[in-house]
């Protein structure tokens, strides 16, 4: 608090003997009393003058101090005076009004650090002056203001040369009672003085335990409109006492030789100068538009104004038996039954609380009563506050703000002050509500510290915020191992991608509830844990770990060696490895480099490549938005739809009500940046009513954001497994069918109809996306490739990229590129609609297949087709459509990437199976005919063959299953369990398991 010293204070002295004497000294004694009060009083003063860097002292002995003791972020700016419109009620104020400090990021919540004496009430008053600081930006300028955790004013400043001053008075409860700015809409957060202002625990006679009141006006009535405004000293509480408003005019009088009442000085005491005036009417009537009062959050459905009216007998004449009494209305009813006596050296303050009408118009008429002597009415000052209710009670967990601030000190995050979660969160928080959970006391429930540039080892206190469901530490360059993580028992999403992260995967992770983990681009080496591996298979899980080096997938692939161990049992040093590694890096890469320079000394110039000052100089369909707009559309990015290795995506809406997926990278790494732009490029130039569509793009400062069409059926992976939390369920065959069936027509655009050519590179059913109607589009380009023509078939090579147990094994090992790598992973796709199964599982029960590949291909060779079928299906499908399926599926699984179908081949497959159910035809599976058995099994077998020359070519194929369905014609009643004695003869035949082969393919 700012302590000043009392001046030119009178030395009081008793005198000689005698009455004239003892008057003189009880003058004196009072006069010296008066100034001992002034000094003390303002001794409690806080009075803040932000943005100056000088301590002084105003006009009226109010001394000002510099906020740099009170807050630690921010700049200073000086306001040109010279324009601004600062009207009587502030003028005392213009010195502090001349400077501001103004809040840039990250952080969108900055506090100053205000001590008050607890269990006190405090007046505060807050002055903001945008001036040429604000005068030069299009957008009005909103923020918001904080009084301890409870959030008190929404601040828009239209016009930046007038000043803006808000007063609140309020019961502190604590003794810190920090006052915080939060960013809004547009412009950023600034303040030009802060008031702090303690008054007698009396004032205002309300209990504020629940309430904070906000002053709508304050009027010393009978002062002419436009006078000077009248403060401390003359109101030792150093309230401001506005003159007449120029709306009010009601006739009034002075008496300034008035007796007035001495209060105790502990009381609700009205200053004397207030009560020597008023308004003096037949009948005193005013009214207030409450609802151009900008108004504060408040629990309460509806607005409540407080009021205080003060009266005291200041006529000179006035019958000796005659007496003044008034009745108050308020919109039009008698408030009270009891009417208000106006007394002569007695005070009355009258007080009360109303709801605020429909309209929102405050009407006051003050009338003399039946019982009233003295027909005119009298009124010598009014004060009207909204009366705002807030929760006191709730407040963030004791622990949690602990744990944070040291998460802070030890990764520099100080610029991020007050409370964790009150009355706004960090940005990178999100805490509990109590309204929902029930309890008092917030939870931190999301730590978000994606592309923060942070480094080191995660702090400890990570793991004392037990209430997180979600922890993103991604995009850092954070080091070391995996922390102790096991106490986070409600933990749900777990992302550390892009890190330095190192060691072993930790066993801990089986045992929390996690739904999302994303490893990719670390340091991890070892096996997944078996418990965490069966969450993975089981659909539990999505996991993802791209981009390890000495990470072990799928039981048995390991990319390199582990650094701890070799393969021999001799222990080799981790600098030898990594020596190596970059050694053989280097010449990949020159090798690389020297294959690049050639095919481009053979091609025509490509495209431009999209840069980041002008990614759509061409393109009308797609909208750049502004970071605003991305807040605005998502509701400040409040309901996540899922996560992926880019980022968050989140539901959004346009304006127009169009639904969209807000797309949100929070990585900023290069990768993701390559990313990004990636994706912008391709989709801004291609369209298909198979692809997502393409709406817009976000790309500002830090900020990187891709917004697609929403896709209200989520993920053909969440149809296939069913989503946790959801009710998404599964899908019947023929929908299915027709899912991929539309997804092979998204591909073949990529592939055959765009030039160049595109290659998706990671084509798996999660990047399968359904609208309302269940139509497929294919989504996720990031990391697709245009590739020329002329090579497109052929191969390139180039860097890995793409999902386990999706990705094609000739392309991950010899880095070979082409089309045949998206119909390889549409393969899996597509026996992954067949079978409900996940391609990385390894559970196959009374089986020795260790994938989901070489399971269905024996399956296939024993003829049981039905063994295979996911049993959510149901029954109610072509089972001709099933088997042609499934054999298009492993022919595009055979590793030979060269006789492998072509994507249009693969359309026109998955259309003539579409048309088997199309025609409506009777026969169940248990309805084979013999011939239509024998025909299909002949082909597949033939077609799974390991001599390469010996399998039939498409054609071939395509003539047999024609001949097939020409049997099914035929109407034929022969079941599955009675097939001819030729087709069981084949099936069991050794020429099947000859050309098929023992290991498959």
């Amino acid at each position: 608090m700012n302590k000043q010293k009392a001046r030119n204070q009178p030395i009081c002295i008793w005198g000689e003997r005698g009455k004239g004497i003892a008057a003189k000294f009880l003058h004196v004694a009072v006069f010296c009393f008066v100034l001992l009060y002034r000094a003390a009083a303002q001794g409690d003063f806080t009075s803040i003058d932000c943005g100056s860097t000088v301590n002084y002292t105003d006009s009226l002995g109010i001394e000002w101090v510099s906020d740099g003791n009170y807050v630690s972020t921010g700049r200073n700016a000086v306001i040109d005076m010279k324009q601004a419109n600062v009207g009587a009620t502030d003028a005392f104020n213009k010195n502090a009004l001349q400077t501001l400090r103004y809040f840039p990021g990250p952080a969108s919540k900055h506090c100053y650090d205000i001590r008050m004496v607890a269990n006190k009430i405090f007046l505060v008053r807050v002055a903001f002056l945008g001036g040429n600081f604000t005068s030069g930006s299009s957008a009005v300028t909103s923020f918001s203001v904080s009084l301890g955790t409870a959030h008190w004013q929404d601040i828009q400043v239209s016009d930046p040369w007038i000043p803006i001053v808000r007063e609140v008075t309020f019961y502190a409860q604590q003794a810190y009672w920090p006052i915080c700015f939060q960013r809004g809409a547009s412009g950023l957060p600034f303040v030009n003085s802060i008031e702090v202002r303690p008054l007698p625990l009396a004032t205002y006679q309300v209990g504020l335990f629940e309430y904070i009141l906000t002053k709508m006006f304050r009027i010393d009535c009978g002062v002419d409109s436009g006078s000077p405004s009248s403060r401390y000293p003359d109101d030792l509480l150093d309230r401001i006492w506005a003159a007449d408003l120029p709306g009010f005019s009601i006739p009034s009088f002075t008496n300034a030789n008035a007796p007035t009442e001495k209060l105790p000085l502990d009381t609700n005491r009205p200053p004397e100068f207030m009560l020597k005036s008023a308004w003096n009417a037949s009948e005193i009537s005013f009214q207030w538009n409450m609802s151009s009062f900008p108004r504060g959050p408040s629990t309460t459905e509806f607005r409540i104004y407080y009021f205080f009216f003060y009266f005291l007998e200041i006529a000179d004449v006035l019958n000796s038996t005659g007496t003044r009494v008034l009745d108050l209305s308020l919109d039009g009813s008698l408030f009270n039954d009891k009417p208000i006596s106006v007394m002569s050296n007695q005070t009355t303050v009258y007080f009360g609380m109303n709801s605020l009408g429909d309209d929102g118009v405050i009407r006051v008429s003050l009338a003399p009563s039946a019982t009233s002597t003295v027909p005119v009415a009298l009124l010598n000052g009014v004060e009207f506050f909204e009366a705002q209710t807030y929760d006191i009670k709730v407040t963030t967990s004791p622990s949690a703000v602990t744990s944070i601030k040291a998460i802070k000190e030890k990764l520099n995050l100080s610029e991020w002050q007050g409370d964790p979660c009150l009355a706004w969160p960090y940005d990178w928080l999100k805490c509990s509500d109590s309204t929902t959970s029930g309890s008092s006391v917030l939870d931190i429930t999301t730590l978000k510290l994606s592309g923060f540039n942070l480094s080191g080892k995660i702090p400890a206190e990570v793991a004392t915020l037990t209430g997180l469901t979600e922890l993103a530490l991604d995009g850092n360059n954070f080091t070391g191992s995996i922390p102790d993580l096991s106490a986070l028992s409600k933990l749900k999403y777990l992302r550390l991608q892009n890190n330095s992260f190192s060691g072993p995967i930790p066993e801990f992770l089986s045992i929390l509830p996690l739904s999302v983990l994303t490893l990719d681009n670390n340091l991890f080496e070892g096996r997944l844990p078996a418990a965490l591996q069966e969450k993975v298979d089981a659909g539990l899980l999505t996991f993802s770990a791209a981009n390890n080096p000495f990470l072990c997938f799928g039981g048995n692939l390991c990319l390199h060696q582990a650094p701890s161990s070799s393969s021999t049992g001799n222990k080799r040093p981790r600098v030898g490895i990594i020596i190596g590694s970059v050694a053989g890096g280097l010449v990949l890469l020159l090798l690389l480099l020297l294959l690049l320079l050639y095919w481009r000394s053979l091609q025509k110039p490509a495209p431009k490549s999209v840069s980041r000052d002008g990614l759509l100089p061409e393109s009308k369909k797609v909208k750049s938005f502004s970071w605003a707009e991305v807040v605005a559309i998502t509701s400040n990015l409040s309901k996540l739809l899922g996560a992926g290795g880019f980022g968050d995506v989140y539901e959004g809406e346009l304006q127009g009500g169009q639904k969209v997926a807000v797309k949100v990278n929070k990585a900023n790494t290069k990768y993701a940046k390559e990313q990004f732009l990636n994706e912008v490029s391709l989709l801004s130039t291609i369209h298909h009513r198979h692809l997502v569509s393409f709406i817009g793009f976000c790309d500002e400062e830090d900020h990187e954001v891709l917004i697609y069409e929403y896709m209200a059926q989520g993920t053909l992976e969440d149809h296939i497994r069913g989503k946790p939390d959801t009710n998404i369920g599964t899908l019947d065959w023929k929908t299915r069918l027709g899912i991929i069936l539309n997804a092979s027509k998204g591909i073949d655009y990529l592939h055959n109809s765009c030039n160049p050519p595109i290659i998706h590179r990671d084509i798996k059913s999660a990047n399968i996306l359904l609208n309302e109607q269940l139509v497929a589009k294919v989504s996720d380009f990031g990391i697709s490739k245009l590739t020329p023509s002329e090579v497109a078939t052929g191969g390139v090579t180039t860097q890995i990229k793409g999902s386990f147990g999706y990705m094609d094994p000739e392309y991950f090992q010899t880095f070979h590129l082409s089309q045949k790598n998206d119909v390889y992973s549409f393969g899996v796709v597509m026996l992954e609609v067949i079978t409900g199964k996940s391609p990385r599982t390894v559970d196959f029960p009374n089986s020795q297949a260790s994938n989901l590949h070489t399971w269905v291909q024996s399956k296939v060779r024993d003829g049981d087709i039905r063994a295979i079928m996911d049993p959510m299906m149901g029954s109610k499908y072509e089972a001709e459509s099933v088997w042609k399926v499934t054999e298009l599926a492993l022919s595009c699984l055979d590793p030979d990437m060269s006789t492998r179908p072509d994507m249009r081949h693969v359309l026109q497959e998955l259309t003539q199976a579409m048309e088997y159910e199309d025609h409506e035809s009777t026969v169940s599976i248990d309805a084979f005919s013999s011939e239509s058995s024998r025909l299909t099994t002949s082909s597949i077998t033939n077609t799974m063959g390991k001599d390469m020359s010996a399998r039939p070519d498409m054609r071939h194929v395509l003539q047999e299953l024609t001949q097939a369905m020409e049997y099914e014609d035929h109407q034929s009643t022969v079941s599955i369990d009675a097939f001819s004695s030729e087709s069981s003869r084949l099936t069991k035949s050794s020429s099947i398991t000859n050309t098929v082969g023992k290991g498959g393919i």
